[in-house]
């Protein structure tokens, strides 16, 4: 055994960041508080966000504060009020059920937002499927669900850039501070 080198440290002293990702991110930050749901989604854009994104918008979630808190709230209301009009212009259409193949996935919720962003998916979700009804019914047409899922996914897509930049980037009223601000001497 004393024939073994003992691990190299780095030269600087200092240990390797190790990165977490998804589920592991999220239990490092919030351990205890997460609950679990069960999640059917259809689409490719649900699945693909669950999978690469939701964890990463749950972690920013918890660390948020101040204008960052109100920046993501006031989208959340943007997206909510514009998904129930949707909801509510596709409950008006006729529709006609074919079966659909879904998956499910276990969810962890962490925040409030958490749980606001998953509802989101779902009722992305709904508007999939209920487009695809209506489409195939011939109440829509496929540019209309083509634009209608579009509007959606961006609604959703804007959340997640608001995660993005970190907490100190936001003005008090949840405006994004920006990043050309000039220096002094009219440098830029």
């Amino acid at each position: 055994m004393a024939d073994q080198d003992p691990p190299k440290k780095p030269a600087s002293g200092l240990r390797p960041i190790e990165r977490h990702n998804s589920e592991e991110r999220l239990s490092r930050l919030t351990p205890t508080t997460a609950s679990s749901t069960l999640h059917a989604y259809y689409s490719k854009f649900a699945r693909d966000f669950l999978d690469a994104h939701f964890y990463y918008c749950s972690a920013k979630f918890v660390v948020a504060r101040d204008g960052k808190v109100k920046a993501l709230d006031e989208a959340f209301r943007a997206a909510e009020e514009w998904y129930g009009s949707a909801l509510g212009w596709l409950a008006k259409t006729d529709q006609v059920e074919i079966p659909l193949f879904h998956e499910e996935k276990e969810v962890k919720v962490s925040h409030s937002f958490a749980g606001r962003l998953l509802r989101l998916l779902m009722q992305f979700d709904r508007i999939f499927v209920e487009t695809l009804y209506s489409q195939e019914f011939g109440s829509i047409s496929p540019d209309e669900r083509t634009t209608t899922i579009q509007i959606a996914s961006r609604r959703i897509n804007a959340i997640h850039q608001l995660c993005i930049p970190d907490t100190d980037r936001f003005e008090a009223n949840g405006t994004l501070i920006s990043s050309h601000r000039s220096l002094p001497d009219g440098h830029a």
